[in-house]
């Protein structure tokens, strides 16, 4: 009998322990396409710990949840001692992932002393190549257009604890109203997520837990800045005085490499994330700089996306908050069709009151300029908590209706769904503005136009009656 189990602290004592002979510490999984995007190489990183000569054996299964067949089998020889090691197979012809086509294979990672096994890892593989190319964000060879919304962890009655199968039912209601990406704001989501979209096809920003815009207050409030003025017009006038405090510190440096250090080892193995986002409203400076180059160091396989990095110095893409219809486009056609980076609009749209406007506006101007590869709205959810009165009567509270001070407002109050997560008026219109397929008449003719990325318009069915009426 253990101590915990005299002292009845415990009922239950479960110990966590890896075999003395070794283990492995860590893995990365990259997928390179050859320069038709049809072969690819699987490259394996292994960080491992070993006091005796193993195999590492690898089996790649085919996507499926049953009767799958293995794709390709290898075992390699790793030397006692050894703290890491490069595998690469070649896998030709691949299904490839994308948003519209999650496919999915299973990798198995066995860690064997003669014909012990001594450890086992199991990971799903997306086939994918995400590059920035001809200006543009591309994945698997062809630029794509992101349709995306800003997404904070809420319930109505648990608040940031979300359930898995809630979180689930969000990302399958974006997937229901033609969303394809999300961008987690402003930190790193449930590691549930990042599997649910690799599987039903989501892209995905990930973000670090960065923010410090309250120092926006302390920079602004003293000369009298109003929030009229033009965003774009206020970042000028604040930025470089507000990151002096943190951003552009050198004290802070650590602290902000290690929050992207995390961000990418926890989610690098996932196919959905095909950017990482280096925080958001932390104006812009020299630790923001150090956070780009250990990304790029250890994963150069993936963009990078900063907004307060206003000339994108430190970024791999352009991007803006609320810039209106006009000026996005004067952006998208001042370098014509030489640019080097594409934009990107991280927040969009603010969904508050009635819903968001201009949604038709941004679409036209996402599909008509090639630079300008779409955006995030914000947001995703309403964020008010059920409370109850003594009368019985209940409500979504938000905005001080428990007593607190301060609080944000009505500002909490800004998504597409209600606070129970349900569509709202704005997502619905969204839903037609995101489709992907545009009907349109042209003299006697309907015209058909396929906005999907990879998808042609075979696995959709087409229903149409012809009537005729007269008048008079």
């Amino acid at each position: 009998m253990t101590v915990a189990q005299k002292s009845g602290i415990f009922r239950d004592v479960h110990l966590i322990a890896f075999p003395k002979r070794g283990h492995i510490e860590d893995f990365t999984i990259r997928t390179e396409l050859d320069s038709e995007y049809e072969n690819a190489k699987l490259e394996l990183r292994f960080q491992h710990l070993l006091s005796t000569s193993s195999m590492i054996k690898v089996e790649l299964r085919s996507p499926g949840p049953t009767q799958q067949t293995i794709v390709h089998e290898q075992y390699f020889a790793v030397e006692a001692n050894s703290s890491r090691s490069v595998f690469t197979i070649d896998v030709a012809s691949p299904q490839k992932w994308s948003a519209e086509t999650p496919t999915l294979y299973d990798l198995s990672i066995t860690l064997l002393d003669g014909s012990n096994t001594l450890q086992k890892i199991q990971q799903r593989v997306g086939f994918r190549q995400v590059e920035m190319k001809n200006g543009n964000l591309q994945v698997n060879g062809r630029a794509i257009l992101l349709r995306g919304a800003n997404r904070h962890d809420h319930h109505p009655e648990l608040g940031r604890a979300v359930p898995k199968d809630f979180t689930k039912q969000d990302l399958l209601l974006m997937k229901q109203h033609n969303i394809n990406a999300l961008r987690c704001s402003h930190y790193p989501s449930s590691p549930e997520l990042y599997d649910m979209a690799d599987e039903l096809g989501l892209y995905v920003m990930d973000e670090a837990d960065l923010e410090c815009h309250g120092f926006y207050d302390a920079v602004a409030r003293p000369q009298a800045i109003p929030e009229s003025m033009p965003y774009e017009d206020r970042k000028v006038l604040t930025f470089p005085q507000s990151a002096i405090f943190t951003s552009d510190n050198p004290s802070w440096q650590e602290a902000y490499v290690e929050r992207m250090r995390q961000l990418v080892h926890r989610d690098k193995n996932h196919p959905c994330v095909i950017i990482w986002s280096l925080g958001n409203e932390a104006f812009y400076g020299q630790n923001h700089k150090a956070m780009y180059e250990w990304v790029k160091e250890i994963d150069p396989t993936r963009p990078v996306h900063y907004e307060g990095d206003v000339k994108a110095t430190s970024a791999d893409m352009l991007s803006y908050m609320y810039m209106p219809v006009e000026e996005l486009v004067e952006r998208a056609i001042e370098e014509e069709d030489n640019f080097q980076k594409p934009i990107i609009l991280c927040e969009y749209a603010h969904a508050m009151g009635n819903g968001p406007g201009g949604l038709r506006e941004y679409q036209d101007a996402f599909d008509k300029y090639r630079r300008l590869q779409g955006g995030f709205i914000w947001e995703w959810a309403n964020h008010g908590l059920i409370k109850k009165l003594e009368d019985g009567t209940t409500f979504y509270a938000y905005g001080g209706d428990f007593g607190d001070t301060p609080n944000d407002g009505n500002f909490v109050m800004d998504g597409v769904c209600t606070s129970d997560h349900k569509p709202g008026p704005g997502l619905v219109e969204l839903k037609k503005v995101f489709e992907p397929v545009d009907i349109s008449k042209e003299g006697d003719e309907l015209v058909l136009t396929n906005r999907y990325d990879f998808l042609g318009l075979d696995n959709l069915r087409a229903e149409w009656r012809v009537s005729s009426f007269s008048v008079g």
